[in-house]
């Protein structure tokens, strides 16, 4: 596998006030990267800063030797698509439309979308198990609903890297596992990059084959085996009420 990722003394934080110093990050492509930390620690400051939706304080991130943060918006769409945890408030559209935005970067300057765009439309609708939704109104959709169509957006896309931060919130337990699976597909057949901040921690250790665990202001990057024999999760945690049990890993009240 080629490298992918570069981060170099990446500092994330708002206006100069830092929440994550120093960042020093790499991996190969087509890696499914799971991001771990507790809430307020910054997963999701960094996964806005290395998508260009927030400027660094300092330092650099560079994928597959391309400075992404030193690009315009189209030609970083070219590399990356994100999906956030914010609903889009989208009225008059169908689901298919809203997945055919995900194609932006490829269209001509009236818009319109060629037959292969159509094509990597309708592929995103059929991986993301959205046939039936198709001709909807995406205003009338549930929040977990929505949530699969912006990662069938993002799919359109068609980029090398995918970023996520929690993509699975809106969901219900069958299709958080069909998407974390349709996700660890595209990376392993596909040869994509996922970046994936998740608290379903039992599953991403399952699928993902590197680890980013912020804790303490620091992040490290870990194999999962690794990091489920060390006692890193245990101790991200208050440990007098969650531990982690590496046997069956899952987290259990004390």
């Amino acid at each position: 596998m080629n490298q992918s990722i570069n981060i170099s003394n990446l500092t994330v934080g708002y206006n100069n006030k830092p929440l994550l110093e120093n960042i020093n990050l790499k991996s190969n492509s087509g890696k499914m990267i799971g991001l771990f930390g507790r809430n307020g620690q910054g997963k999701s400051t960094l996964l806005k800063t290395i998508s260009g939706l927030l400027p660094p304080i300092s330092g650099t991130f560079n994928f597959e030797e391309t400075a992404i943060l030193n690009i315009s918006e189209k030609e970083r769409a070219k590399i990356l698509s994100i999906v956030s945890t914010t609903q889009n408030n989208v009225g008059g559209i169908t689901v298919k439309d809203f997945v055919a935005f995900g194609r932006f970067p490829y269209t001509n300057w009236l818009g319109i979308n060629t037959n292969k765009d159509n094509e990597e439309v309708d592929n995103a609708i059929t991986l993301c198990k959205l046939e039936n939704l198709a001709n909807r109104n995406y205003e009338e959709l549930s929040d977990g609903e929505k949530q699969k169509v912006s990662i069938a957006r993002a799919i359109a896309q068609n980029t090398p890297l995918i970023i996520l931060d929690e993509p699975t919130v809106h969901l219900d337990l069958i299709n958080k596992v069909e998407i974390l699976k349709l996700l660890k597909e595209l990376s392993s057949k596909h040869n994509k990059t996922i970046i994936i901040s998740t608290h379903q921690i039992e599953y991403a250790l399952q699928i993902c084959d590197e680890i980013w665990l912020i804790n303490n202001k620091e992040i490290n990057s870990y194999a999962p085996t690794d990091l489920i024999n060390s006692n890193k999760l245990t101790e991200l945690f208050d440990k007098d009420i969650i531990s982690f049990d590496k046997e069956t890993q899952s987290f259990k009240l004390v």
